[in-house]
């Protein structure tokens, strides 16, 4: 195999074309972190992006879009902002992650949305996840019977029990399924920023960081079926009480930024509003709502089905992700243990 390392400048049209036919070689490359425009609008944002072209036999099999933070360490295109990360390269080749990483001129690179069907990559990994999916092929209706036969009978009732109860109590729902409202969308910006500053800190408002406001406006102001920002809006008479954002490529949505007004919790506007996307996804050609990682109740709720994801590092030479790997399976080890629940008592009684 050959390795080159380009710009997002040097992406051609026949780069270009070739990128999105290799999105179409499994559903999983179909998500819009692997679209190459996303790739292109963080590199908009910030100017360590690199692409690692991918040859063999004279013909390109391959993008690894990055970020050279140094000359020892890479990070994954958008970093903790991407839910889905890796080579966009048919997975019936296995990639010398060796070679590709003395070709990107670094030594490591972790990882952590990593599909495990790239055996390549999932071969370093150290822990396991999953994201879970709404498959909503033939429609609503259909996917309420999956949802029934699989998982909570029960669910959509409760959803429209509290939409009765909402609407009774502060005026007519409303929903948009695709708005293009800039005032709306910076009042979920604003609201999401509130939520993060509430229950982790003010440190981890990510709509705080420069370039990643950028990058999700960037996004917003793209309104194409083939790549592009969705903007979802709940509103209670007058008032929007939950709201929202995220990204299609074609047939697939991926849930990113949800928010809901707490005043109005004991209504679940949170799940009204997931069930809404889910009602019209069909009127907006969306075959699939991705949840992203996590197995937060209202996901595992709504899922029909779910993409096994990783956690790890590549390395050269390969000790370092091996000993890393080592050490934190070891530290996960020692917290689980009856060892580590007393020297957690300890601490506790101490406070």
């Amino acid at each position: 195999m050959k390795f080159s390392q380009i710009s997002t400048s040097e992406l051609d049209a026949g780069l270009l074309t070739q990128w999105q036919h290799l999105q179409s070689v499994s559903p999983v490359y179909r998500s819009p972190y692997y679209h190459p425009q996303y790739s292109q609008m963080i590199a908009a944002a910030r100017p360590d992006v690199r692409v690692l072209v991918i040859e063999d036999a004279g013909q390109v099999i391959g993008f690894l879009p990055y970020h050279k933070i140094n000359r020892f360490h890479a990070d994954v295109i958008g970093g903790g902002l991407t839910d889905y990360q890796g080579p966009i390269c048919s997975f019936q080749y296995h990639l010398p992650v060796g070679e590709m990483l003395k070709a990107m001129g670094v030594a490591y690179m972790g990882f952590n949305h990593m599909p495990q069907e790239r055996h390549d990559f999932s071969t370093y990994a150290w822990s396991h996840s999953r994201s879970l999916t709404l498959n909503l092929e033939g429609g609503f209706a259909a996917y309420a019977q999956r949802l029934n036969d699989k998982r909570d009978a029960s669910l959509l009732k409760k959803v429209e029990t509290n939409e009765r109860k909402l609407a009774k109590k502060f005026g007519t729902l409303s929903f948009t399924m695709h708005s293009r409202d800039t005032a709306e969308f910076n009042a979920l910006l604003s609201g999401k920023s509130a939520q993060f500053i509430r229950t982790l800190g003010a440190e981890h408002d990510i709509f705080s960081t420069p370039w990643i406001r950028e990058v999700v406006q960037n996004i917003f102001s793209q309104n194409s079926a083939d790549f592009g920002g969705i903007l979802s809006c709940l509103y209670a008479g007058d008032k929007m009480i939950a709201a929202h954002f995220g990204m299609r490529s074609g047939p697939v949505l991926h849930y990113w930024f949800p928010w809901y007004d707490t005043d109005y919790a004991e209504f679940s506007p949170g799940l009204i509003l997931l069930a809404s996307c889910a009602r019209e996804a069909q009127a907006h050609q969306i075959g699939l709502i991705d949840l992203g990682r996590g197995e937060q109740a209202y996901k595992q709720r709504f899922a029909t089905g779910f993409i096994p994801l990783c956690e790890g590092a590549v390395s050269a030479p390969e000790v370092i992700s091996r000993a890393q790997g080592a050490y934190l399976s070891a530290r996960t080890h020692l917290k689980e243990s009856s060892v580590g629940k007393a020297l957690r008592a300890w601490k506790n009684a101490k406070k």
